[in-house]
């Protein structure tokens, strides 16, 4: 799958989780993100990634949507950056296995100068009603 846009989050090599962006709407404060599952994943066991690890897609996805919400807004000093609390997080599936494609969903639902939470959740297929996982995360804002 091709990327509408290009991803500019900080994650290198192999802690570079996300492929792409699907669509990023800044009026509802939403970006979906997606990933193709390999072996050579960082966080890849024997016989898929546990889906607990899937909170980092969305971190990542919170990343790639703040970086574009920075450059909409004319603001790209304001970086909001690393995971700062895991309000909640549900796992409905164990692991997801190589050579799946997985989407990657997220929406500010808060921000002020130094915080920003975001609802996340991870599905195959980009269908709703097939959830790996869905969390609610807050990061905070990075010097970096």
């Amino acid at each position: 799958m091709k990327s509408k846009y290009e991803l500019k989050i900080p994650h290198k090599n192999k802690m570079l989780l996300i492929d792409g962006i699907e669509n990023i709407d800044f009026e509802n404060k939403t970006i979906i993100a997606f990933a193709t599952i390999n072996e050579d994943n960082i966080f890849y066991e024997t016989d898929g990634i546990p889906s607990y690890i899937f909170i980092e897609y969305v971190a990542q996805t919170c990343a790639a949507y703040n970086s574009y919400n920075q450059i909409q807004n004319n603001n790209e000093k304001e970086k909001i950056g690393f995971i700062l609390n895991i309000k909640s997080a549900n796992c409905y599936k164990d692991k997801v296995a190589s050579g799946e494609t997985i989407y990657i969903k997220a929406k500010e639902t808060l921000r002020d100068s130094n915080i920003a939470y975001y609802d996340g959740e991870v599905f195959y297929n980009n269908q709703d009603n097939d959830k790996i996982t869905d969390c609610s995360i807050m990061v905070m804002k990075s010097d970096k």
